[in-house]
């Protein structure tokens, strides 16, 4: 192995990166939380792979650009047939 770096392709960060980072941490912690939190409280209910599955896709929607709101009906709808009333938010 000699002196090559365990990640090759990681390149010195700069002074501030380490502030930089954990402000996107807190930043997408803080975004995540509640589909994160509906996820624990449907896995109860549903089982872990559906909520972890529905968490998810929670999330993904927010990362494209939805609220959470919008995201967590948007993800509800799928596995209900239409007409059938959303559930109330926890």
């Amino acid at each position: 192995m000699g002196n090559q770096q365990p990640y090759p392709n990681y390149q010195q960060a700069n002074p501030n990166a380490y502030y930089q980072d954990r402000h996107l941490q807190s930043q997408t912690l803080s975004a995540i939380s509640p589909a994160v939190s509906h996820g624990l409280r449907e896995a109860h209910y549903l089982g872990y792979q559906h909520a972890l599955t529905e968490a998810v896709a929670i999330g993904y929607l927010m990362g494209k650009g939805y609220n959470y709101d919008t995201a967590w009906q948007t993800v509800e709808s799928w596995w209900r047939p239409q007409g059938t009333p959303l559930p109330n938010m926890y």
